[in-house]
């Protein structure tokens, strides 16, 4: 069953500075929209996205918009939380972030193989 990994890479800094500064645009509203920490696996055109961080505070409003969309869209997301693959809560799909559950690391393997048979059977 082959998995593709999809490579990601940030925009060099910089690249849109002078929207910013542009007076002739009057934005409400601009940010850098950065997800980090995330492997992102394909399976028959279904995508997984694992984020981890060691505390939910620590994924801020864009990070949370753009994960929350890729569910709405149909993707997966797996966030892991907790300072270790030893101690995590988990929240399997978006945006059930604040009802996280509390699993170990072969309890996130379990979820993991789960959406592989799932992917599988497309």
């Amino acid at each position: 069953m082959p998995v593709e990994m999809i490579e990601t890479h940030a925009e060099p800094s910089g690249w849109f500075d002078w929207l910013q500064q542009d007076t002739s645009l009057v934005p409400e509203g601009a940010e850098d929209l950065v997800v980090t920490a995330v492997l992102v696996l394909q399976l028959n055109g279904r995508l997984l996205y694992l984020k981890r961080t060691s505390d939910l505070a620590e994924i801020n409003l864009g990070e949370r918009r753009i994960l929350d969309t890729l569910t709405r869209q149909g993707d997966t997301v797996f966030v892991a939380v907790g300072p270790d693959a030893g101690h995590l809560r988990l929240s399997y799909r978006m945006p059930d972030l604040e009802n996280a559950i509390a699993f170990d690391a072969d309890g996130l393997r379990a979820l993991i193989r789960q959406w592989f048979v799932w992917a599988s059977t497309a």
